[in-house]
């Protein structure tokens, strides 16, 4: 991987800065939600501690047994349905298990007259009879319901007065072989002042059972329920003592709402904000699971709250509960205080407030995190991009520097990035040091050979022309022996001081060679006829195209070069392997190869075959030393033509090929 990629794969670590700010959002989130948790929960426990006396007293001696009276929108119709009723599932529940009977009652108000709603279920089939008591200050009022069939009523007190009621009998589906029956009345009645007491008893044959509810007590008396309408002087209160964005309510110790900050509210109800499934999407992962889905929302009026909340309140626990709308994403969140007097739970304090406000801070703070952390990334991203781009094409001129120089075999100039002042100045420099010494090193190596011919040819005369004086004489055989092998050794010497001495003048020749436009094919047919004679017995086959491959160049100099080159193989290879000398034209190049099977370079050497006194032939365990020029003079031959020479082992491993590239001029 380059190190671009490498840098720009770092960036990506970048993308831990939305993390942990989505983190921290989460955090900010729920710091804020329990704030106003606690917020709502301090005021909903002032509230309760500040309750005026007179609104304790009432709920010091509320009854107990009474009906909440509702404030009725507009009349109900008289159809013996409940759905012109607020919450008309909710009502006071009388029942009597003994004789499997139960009544629920709901009472209304509208324009100071008094309705009733009354359920009765029956677990035996059969039909029910219910008696009606009701008083106000103008009388007392006996009814009694017992109708033949479904439908409208009008029924007139059995004591008269009082007026006319009117009414629906509704049969209804029981639950499993019982009976159930709805009866919707509208009384000629003052609600606020009256009082009612309801007595059910089933009718079988003639034969009547005992009432469910609204059984009589001592002396014959009826258990009277009165009917409480809203506390509105305290729904005032707490209107005037509640945040406008929050709602509160006091219930009695069954769940009965007694007062409502909101109910004279006409506005529409909170919760109400329009987000798009985005937003509410992007609030869900940020909240969590922290707040439960909200089941069903309250109604704008309820009657009866009997939220879990409140059941802990009533129990004299402090309660609190979030709620999120499916919807619109709006997090509720309600709290409950336990209202004591007398060191009696007596009701509680109930507050809601929504997270509109929440909800849009959290919005508006995930798109800027969005935004920001996306810009903040993109911006890395492209600065490590251009920083890696500029770095990576810095170590790119300063590597093409370093082998442009190592592959120049004169005094190298000077390098790039020397003058920088960081880490690549640094190497820089340490480069031109090391490839200065390598130069001062390989130019030593290179006069090494016409300095050591220079200096051996005088001893090696001296020691010669002893040695044939020494042999001219008579001497015993056992030192004969001892003269021949100095004479031997002297030869040696001397063909050693001969070869230095050829490559010397062949360094000192190459710049005054003759240049000659000639036929390379020619030159190297009439070379490979004198290899014939001189190695005979060795397999070589010569490949020249037919056509004439016409080159200016010095003949002298690529015939010696082919010399060397035909040596090495025949010296490397066996008697039995084959020696090909391969001439072609490819792309403007003369390519001139000489390729031998039965061997293969060393890969330690490959790249320095070409250097001056570098040799493989020792490696090889040969006795005759050879001090490895014979290559290194192929290279000054390629290199005065423009060319290159390079060693390679052939495919499979079949031999090696030798081979120059010269441009043809």
């Amino acid at each position: 991987m380059r190190l671009r990629g490498k840098l720009l794969a770092l960036s990506l670590l970048t993308l831990l800065l939305p993390w942990s700010a989505w983190k921290l959002l989460q955090e900010w989130e729920g710091f804020l939600r329990d704030a106003q948790e606690e917020a709502l929960l301090g005021s909903a426990k002032t509230m309760a501690s500040v309750i005026p006396v007179k609104f304790q007293a009432e709920l010091l001696f509320l009854p107990e047994t009474y009906l909440p009276l509702h404030l009725l929108e507009r009349e109900p119709l008289l159809d013996g349905y409940d759905d012109d009723w607020p919450a008309g599932d909710h009502g006071k529940r009388l029942e009597s298990p003994a004789d499997g009977l139960a009544l629920r009652l709901v009472a209304g108000s509208h324009d100071g007259r008094l309705h009733l709603l009354v359920d009765v279920a029956s677990e035996a089939d059969a039909r029910v009879r219910i008696r009606l008591l009701a008083r106000d200050p103008r009388g007392l009022y006996r009814y009694t319901i017992s109708p033949g069939a479904p439908g409208p009523l009008q029924l007139s007190s059995e004591g008269g007065g009082s007026g006319q009621v009117d009414g629906f009998w509704l049969d209804r589906p029981g639950a499993g072989a019982g009976a159930a029956y709805r009866v919707e009345l509208a009384l000629p009645l003052a609600a606020r002042d009256a009082e009612i007491a309801v007595q059910a008893e089933t009718v079988d044959g003639g034969a009547e059972r005992r009432p469910a509810a609204g059984a009589r007590g001592g002396a014959g008396r009826p258990d009277w329920i009165r009917l409480i309408p809203e506390w509105y002087e305290f729904s005032d209160w707490l209107a005037a003592s509640t945040l406008e964005a929050n709602r509160s309510w006091l219930v009695d110790p069954q769940g009965w709402v007694l007062a409502d900050s909101g109910a004279g509210d006409e506005a529409e109800p909170p919760g109400t904000l329009q987000t798009t499934w985005l937003q509410r999407s992007l609030y869900g992962l940020v909240a969590g699971e922290r707040p439960e889905r909200l089941a069903e929302q309250w109604p704008a009026r309820p009657v009866r709250i009997e939220a879990a909340v409140v059941k802990q309140a009533l129990q004299g626990e402090e309660a609190s509960h979030w709620a999120q709308d499916l919807e619109t994403a709006v997090v509720w969140n309600t709290v409950a205080v336990p209202v004591v007097l007398e060191g009696k739970v007596r009701g509680a304090i109930v507050m809601q407030s929504t997270s509109e406000g929440l909800l849009l801070i959290t919005n508006r703070a995930l798109s800027r995190l969005m935004l920001t952390t996306l810009t903040l990334t993109l911006l890395l991203a492209v600065g490590l991009w251009f920083f890696a781009t500029r770095l990576s094409r810095r170590v790119r001129r300063l590597s093409g520097a370093v082998s442009e120089a190592m592959d120049d075999h004169a005094s190298p100039g000077s390098l790039p990035l020397v003058n920088d002042r960081d880490e690549l100045g640094d190497l820089a420099r340490d480069n031109e040091k090391l490839l200065r010494a390598v130069t001062d090193y390989g130019q030593y190596l290179q006069t090494l050979a016409s300095k050591l011919s220079h200096e051996l040819k005088t001893p090696l005369a001296i020691t010669r022309s002893s040695l044939d004086n020494l042999a001219s004489r008579d001497l015993e055989p056992e030192t004969r022996r001892f003269v021949d092998r100095a004479r031997e050794g002297v030869d040696r010497q001397t063909a050693i001081v001969r070869a230095m001495s050829e490559a010397s003048r062949l360094e000192a020749a190459i710049g005054a060679a003759e240049w000659d436009t000639i036929d390379l094919g020619r030159l190297v047919q009439g070379c490979a006829e004198g290899y014939r004679v001189m190695y005979t017995g060795r397999r070589l086959d010569v490949r020249v195209p037919q056509a004439a491959i016409e080159m200016e160049c010095a003949p002298d100099l690529l015939a010696q070069a082919l010399d060397k080159l035909v040596d090495n193989a025949i010296t490397l290879s066996g008697e039995e392997d084959l020696v090909t000398i391969v001439l072609e034209e490819r792309d403007g190049l003369v390519g001139l190869a000489v390729q031998n099977s039965g061997t293969k370079l060393p890969d330690e050497l490959q790249d320095r075959l070409f250097d001056s006194l570098v040799s493989i032939r020792e490696k090889r365990g040969e006795g005759t030393p050879h001090l490895g020029l014979g290559l290194y003079i192929v290279r000054l031959v390629a290199m005065a033509h423009g060319g290159s020479v390079d060693a390679s082992n052939l495919p499979d491993d079949l031999g090696v090929e030798f081979a120059l590239q010269l441009p043809r001029r």
